[in-house]
């Protein structure tokens, strides 16, 4: 048989369909609604969507399929995902592709295979919903058609309910492997890898369903000083505080992320360009009433953040990638803090044509 080339796009490919949490999630009933209608109209023996990982087919929904996942290198699917229109076998048995495939010379017995690559929001073709028959069959511009549709349906199913999950549900389905990759082990928020890896998601988010976004980067005043004074252990048991009373008092769909020594970022979905400032504020209210330390002598010791602040609308991703975005945002709390103590700094983003 022949073995299906990986796509240039690979790594970036992967990359981008292991941010989704898809593989890991449970079943998805709205993607098996998917598949049962096509079944009904196709009345093929075989209907599924399938997801390319590294080295296997993963089956995130599937009717009649015999394995939840099948080798990479002897799908169907790893073929579909090479173009952009629905990839077609008519006659497995007698296509010089695919006649001594295993997947054609055992079970299921493929003669007949129709799959529609299927796009993430980041614009990588991350698998396909096929149908399958064990009989040759003539698929038509009509069932094409269909198939497209039902594809179409599929992609939209896949953007909104993997790209509505909260932080805290992308945490819990992360693969253990990536938290040394994304996640701060002091704070146990998200570090600098993995806030970028959320605004580039969040980016997207707010494209597909028209939202803003207010970015924050935010920085603990003095902390030279505090170093020098109470030495590493109590700043970084501030910065823990810190972590822990901004975490709290945010939304579920918020994200905070400790992205250098004593400094954050945080993002807030659905917020208004007008609000963010005032949010911004709110972020210094919190750490300066809930954040109390006292040293060796009891006395109280005061701890405040400067934060410098930016905002997205729904068009912002096809200008400006994350890490620029958060530059900006640390430009705007570097200005903060050159003007002293617990300030707050808005800086909108510059106009496509002009540098952030």
């Amino acid at each position: 048989m022949k073995k299906a080339e990986l796509p240039d796009n690979e790594a970036a490919r992967q990359k981008s369909l292991e941010s989704m949490g898809i593989l890991t999630s449970d079943a998805d009933p709205e993607l098996d609604r998917i598949t049962r209608v096509a079944q009904r109209i196709f009345g093929s023996e075989i209907v599924a969507i399938s997801l390319l990982d590294n080295d296997r087919q993963f089956f995130k929904s599937n009717i009649n399929q015999p394995t939840s996942e099948t080798p990479r290198d002897i799908s169907f699917c790893g073929h579909a995902i090479l173009g952009d229109k629905t990839f077609v076998v008519e006659d497995a048995e007698h296509d010089e592709r695919f006649h001594d495939s295993p997947l054609v010379t055992g079970i299921p017995n493929v003669r007949a295979y129709a799959g529609v690559p299927l796009t993430n929001p980041d614009g990588f073709k991350i698998g396909a919903l096929c149908v399958v028959d064990t009989q040759t069959r003539h698929f038509s511009e009509e069932d094409l058609q269909i198939l497209e549709d039902l594809g179409h349906w599929a992609e939209t199913a896949i953007a909104l309910r993997y790209g509505a999950r909260t932080p805290q549900q992308v945490l819990d389905d992360l693969d253990p492997a990536k938290h040394e990759l994304l996640i701060d082990p002091m704070t146990r928020t998200w570090n600098d890898v993995g806030m970028k890896e959320f605004l580039h998601r969040e980016l997207i988010n707010a494209r597909l369903k028209h939202d803003s976004l207010a970015i924050y980067r935010f920085e603990i005043d003095d902390h030279e000083r505090l170093l020098q004074t109470y030495g590493k252990d109590t700043v970084n048991r501030i910065v823990q505080a810190i972590a822990s009373v901004i975490t709290s008092s945010l939304r579920d769909r918020d994200v905070v992320g400790r992205v250098d020594e004593c400094g954050f970022a945080c993002l807030m979905p659905g917020v208004r360009q007008e609000q963010t400032s005032f949010l911004g504020f709110k972020l210094c209210d919190t750490v300066r009433e809930q954040c109390r330390f006292t040293d060796m002598e009891g006395e109280p010791v005061r701890i405040t953040i400067s934060v410098g602040a930016t905002w997205a609308d729904p068009d912002t991703k096809l200008h400006f990638k994350a890490n620029r975005i958060l530059e900006h945002a640390a430009n705007a709390m570097d200005q903060a803090k050159a003007d002293g103590f617990e300030n707050v700094v808005y800086r909108a983003l510059p106009a496509p044509d002009q540098p952030v």
